[in-house]
């Protein structure tokens, strides 16, 4: 394919705006292969100028425009991804976050991968090839990234769930790390469900996956509801069977609103950047320099007693 011309220059984001942090965006950006323009936002960790050497990971999200500011989020409410951002970077997490804005008029169309008579969709292929081979090398020759699949993640809710999902099964190649807030699954149905099992069946390289889902995702149908917990649970299902790790939630309490990812999406993103990683108990301090064997003897007996149950959890 050849090379087409970047977006251009980042522009700093208005500080009348009150978003936390550092974010910039490109300017009204043809997106090719899905005939339509978009603001397209990025949002840089604490220190970007000021350390020229350091890269980091990179999470491309979905229905940008809801994610930093209220002016242009759906009714008012964002995920408030900017301070769930700076929250990680206080506890030693740097991620660069960009953020695509839907079609305004083909959301279903550009994030389902199967058409259905009545609902749309089918054409998210062509969005996962812009993300791809389009977005990412813009934002890999613009930004110091860690390219690699393992610093590549992705996210989103409801359909932005589902076309996360989708990326993840067309390019597992690029993206090792996907986020799945309330996945829509019952609107592209069970060839995508089919294809999710597929792809977890065939070698694949290490991938890590959140997944959740509310008790109020839709609380006036309850054939809805129970499509939305059923189908998670049988993607999480698929995951522990692949052994991929997984961090499954399921918030009784939960609608589905931006209110409620905002909730989710600090922990979430912890997992995904770092938690999947956690070593077994004792581990660390087995490793850790200047700890005398006598503490290191004391760790080991309490593990045992816990495992005993000899002590509380």
């Amino acid at each position: 394919m050849s090379a087409t011309p970047g977006p251009g220059a980042l522009r700093r984001y208005p500080r009348r705006r009150r978003v936390v942090g550092d974010l910039r965006f490109w300017r009204d950006v043809p997106l090719p292969g899905l005939d339509r323009r978009s603001d397209l936002y990025v949002w840089l960790p604490p220190g970007y100028d000021r350390n020229s050497s350091r890269r980091y990971p990179v999470i491309y999200l979905h229905d940008g425009a809801n994610l930093f500011d209220r002016k242009t989020a759906f009714i008012g409410v964002t995920w408030s991804a900017d301070r769930a951002l700076m929250s990680l970077h206080e506890k030693g997490i740097d991620v660069i976050a960009v953020g695509v804005p839907c079609s305004p008029d083909r959301r279903i169309e550009e994030y389902s991968p199967y058409h259905q008579v009545g609902i749309g969709g089918g054409n998210a292929d062509a969005y996962v090839a812009f993300l791809t081979e389009r977005l990412k090398p813009w934002v890999d020759a613009a930004l110091r990234t860690r390219p690699e699949r393992e610093h590549t993640l992705t996210a989103g809710s409801s359909m932005g769930a589902v076309v996360s999902m989708h990326a993840w099964v067309r390019r597992p190649d690029v993206f090792g790390g996907v986020g799945a807030f309330s996945p829509a699954l019952w609107v592209p149905g069970e060839p995508h469900l089919r294809d999710i099992e597929a792809a977890l069946h065939a070698p694949h390289a290490p991938t890590r996956f959140y997944v959740d889902v509310g008790g109020h995702e839709e609380p006036d149908n309850p054939s809805a509801q129970a499509a939305y917990v059923q189908d998670s649970e049988r993607v999480v299902g698929a995951l522990r069977a692949a052994r991929a790790p997984v961090r499954y939630v399921y918030d009784s309490a939960a609608f589905h609103t931006e209110s409620a990812w905002a909730e989710r999406l600090p922990s979430a993103l912890a997992w995904l950047l770092s938690g999947y990683a956690v070593q077994r108990p004792g581990a660390q301090a087995r490793g850790e320099r200047g700890l005398g064997a006598g503490l290191r003897r004391l760790t080991g007996s309490l593990q045992r007693l816990s495992r005993r149950g000899q002590m509380p959890r």
